[in-house]
């Protein structure tokens, strides 16, 4: 008769299915792993070409010349002021100067009622020319009968005396 230490056990397979679940695992994470830096690295690739391709031509700057004309300032201390000036305005585009040029009266009324209103004192100084650009350009960038806002790049004083 056979023992029992006799009969030779079969000999045991270690693949249990946590075991096989975990291998399973390990290989996916190498693989996502594996394709994440890959990926990474293509994007880095392709940002550093779109770099160097977004970087915009240089355009040639678009001037709308604005002829000269005189103005009423608000009376002061002095008595009735005159404000002479003329005016170029940089735009980004040749489109937008045909919208300006084709409006030229609405650009030309905007400029008189806004320039009417200010003080001699302030405009005749550096600071208060600055503001004035800024609210040249806040004026002339809303919308001419049903264009959409404009685009203006700077305000340029060519001629600029307040007497």
């Amino acid at each position: 008769m056979a023992r029992k230490n006799d009969i030779q056990a079969a000999p045991r397979n270690n693949n249990s299915p946590v075991m096989l679940i975990i291998l399973v695992l390990v290989l996916v994470l190498i693989g996502l792993n594996t394709y994440l830096l890959w990926d990474t690295r293509n994007l880095a690739a392709a940002s550093a070409v779109g770099a160097v391709q977004a970087e915009p031509e240089p355009t040639d700057p678009v001037f709308v010349a604005i002829s000269p004309f005189t103005v009423n300032l608000q009376s002061d201390q002095f008595g009735p002021r005159l404000l002479y000036a003329g005016l170029t305005l940089e735009v980004p585009s040749e489109k937008v100067k045909a919208t300006l040029m084709k409006n030229m009266p609405q650009v030309r009324n905007r400029l008189l009622v806004l320039l009417s209103g200010q003080e001699a004192e302030k405009i005749a100084q550096s600071e208060g020319k600055k503001i004035l650009a800024k609210s040249i350009m806040d004026s002339l960038s809303a919308p001419y009968q049903g264009d959409e806002e404009l685009a203006i790049n700077e305000v340029l004083f060519t001629e600029f005396i307040v007497q």
